[in-house]
């Protein structure tokens, strides 16, 4: 998605602030939902020749739309936000969805739970029932996790901005581990593109996962990420099981993702 820049030394480098400047384009576009060539230009201090064929890169990866003086986000994407700031939205609605997620979950089971403030959720309604939780949600220290409870908390990298721990370390821990369900967050379902995520790192985490699980493969995700598409994907819907969502969840996209054959529970607010 960068520019195309003479080689060398000065050519990465260049290649790396086109990255940086393509970034924080989707960015200001993910706030404000559209931008114009001439502020671009201005915040950038770049020329508008350049800001165009910025907006026309991303447009060719159909991560915005192009309009006759600048851009609009494309429809259904997603990017990542920080941890603290994706906690307090949509709150109740995670909040239910984790209960409902962790009534689905027998005594003594084995459990894989992924990074996520839902899934945090998962982890923390799971209290009161003896269960191994297996995850590399490194949020859930902050939880009063049951002594009856078994947490095994995966090894690897710290990756603040999503309080996940990823890379090779996180996955080798997998690699000996078989779930009887696994609990998966993500930042889009989509009919056609699947089930994706912002961040690159924990697709190879979330794809270990799948692997290892002997059960259940199930989505939570509140209504904001349905019929949403992010920037790397986790793995296409034939690989998962049931999807727990929220009573907005769109009635049409939930009917055809149960054409589909995977169940779907609305949670109803009150639940």
């Amino acid at each position: 998605m960068s520019e195309q820049t003479s080689g060398g030394a000065d050519g990465n480098a260049a290649m790396k602030i086109g990255n940086y400047r393509h970034r924080k384009i989707l960015e200001m576009l993910y706030r404000r939902q559209s931008v114009s060539a001439d502020e671009l230009a201005a915040e950038f201090g770049v020329s508008k020749i350049t800001i165009r064929r910025d907006l026309d890169a991303l447009a060719g990866e159909n991560l915005l739309e192009r309009t006759r003086g600048g851009a609009v986000l494309a429809s259904g994407l997603r990017l990542e936000e920080l941890f603290d700031r994706k906690d307090h939205l949509s709150k109740r609605e995670k909040s239910l969805i984790g209960r409902h997620a962790a009534s689905l979950i027998g005594e003594n089971e084995t459990v894989f739970v992924n990074a996520g403030s839902t899934t945090l959720e998962v982890i923390r309604h799971l209290r009161g029932k003896k269960a191994r939780i297996v995850t590399n949600n490194a949020a859930c220290l902050a939880l009063d996790i049951d002594p009856e409870q078994e947490l095994i908390l995966l090894g690897g990298d710290y990756r603040a901005p999503s309080k996940s721990l990823v890379g090779e370390m996180t996955v080798a821990g997998l690699r000996n581990i078989f779930s009887s369900v696994t609990f998966l967050g993500i930042n889009g379902v989509n009919i056609k593109k699947g089930c994706t995520t912002a961040v690159h790192q924990e697709t190879a985490v979330n794809k270990a996962m799948i692997e290892n699980s002997s059960g259940k493969v199930i989505i939570v995700a509140d209504h904001t990420k349905m019929n949403c598409v992010s920037s790397f994907l986790t793995c296409p819907l034939n690989r998962i099981d049931m999807i727990v969502t929220d009573w907005m969840a769109p009635p049409a996209f939930c009917q055809e993702i149960e054409e589909l054959g995977i169940r779907i529970a609305r949670v109803e607010d009150g639940d």
